[in-house]
């Protein structure tokens, strides 16, 4: 049994992955989508339908960006495989480097609940998706209109990503990890993939495996990635049935 939960990142919801939904479920992957609910009153966080340690049985998590930190500690826990995309264990570099980041995401953070809540999405969007377009009309049900709920969910999950300084918790030492990359991410900065990956080496028992991907930025916009993505698992599930 191959089946996948996928977890998406700050702002974001389980909308932005229905391609990926179409291609797998299309090669009969079963697909469940975690979601916090932004947009309304009830976050759903999907477990494993089976949780039989057998290697005829594979279990995905993958995770875009503060997704990993938002998933549940049991599915991580449980998952064979994981897909980190333009992820990290510590969003805030190091040192000076830093200051100008929190006094934004500050900013943002008490943007939600005013005036300025439904502009300052809409910035973040549109860089999120740069180098490609963000169509505001196609994805304004999916990306903006938050709920009171949601509003707190989103102030909430912003705190935790200023807070993130280590591997998601859950996460085990025997997973198989593939980390994806976009070389044109204007959002997560570079020394923080770098150090997602220097933390996964020294963690797991494996070395993850990194993709990068060009012309993409921090949320991906065209299906390629997709297809790499299946490959590396159906190739990585093959190599384990032998």
């Amino acid at each position: 049994m191959k089946e996948i939960i996928a977890m998406h990142g700050w702002a974001g919801g389980e909308g932005q992955w229905s391609n990926w939904i179409n291609s797998f479920q299309s090669s009969h992957w079963t697909w469940q989508s975690a979601d916090r609910a932004y947009r309304n009153s009830s976050p759903s966080m999907p477990n494993w339908t089976n949780t039989l340690h057998s290697k005829e049985f594979i279990r995905v998590a993958i995770c875009h960006s503060l997704g990993s930190h938002l998933i549940a500690n049991k599915v991580l826990s449980q998952a064979t495989h994981i897909v980190f995309v333009n992820s990290f264990s510590s969003f805030l570099p190091s040192g000076k480097e830093s200051r100008s980041i929190i006094v934004a995401l500050n900013g943002m953070i008490q943007a939600i609940g005013t005036d300025k809540e439904n502009s300052m999405l809409l910035k973040f969007h549109i860089k999120a998706h740069k180098p490609n377009k963000f169509n505001r009309k196609s994805n304004e049900f999916t990306y903006l209109n938050l709920s009171d709920s949601g509003r707190l969910r989103l102030q909430d999950d912003l705190k935790l990503l200023l807070k993130t300084n280590s591997l998601p918790i859950g996460l085990t030492t025997n997973a198989e990890v593939l980390v994806i990359n976009s070389t044109q991410d204007y959002i997560l900065p570079e020394v923080s993939k770098k150090q997602l990956i220097k933390d996964l080496t020294i963690y797991l028992e494996s070395p993850p495996t990194v993709i990068e991907i060009k012309e993409e930025g921090h949320t991906l916009s065209k299906n390629t990635v997709i297809e790499r993505v299946k490959y590396w698992l159906e190739s990585n599930h093959a190599s384990e049935l032998v």
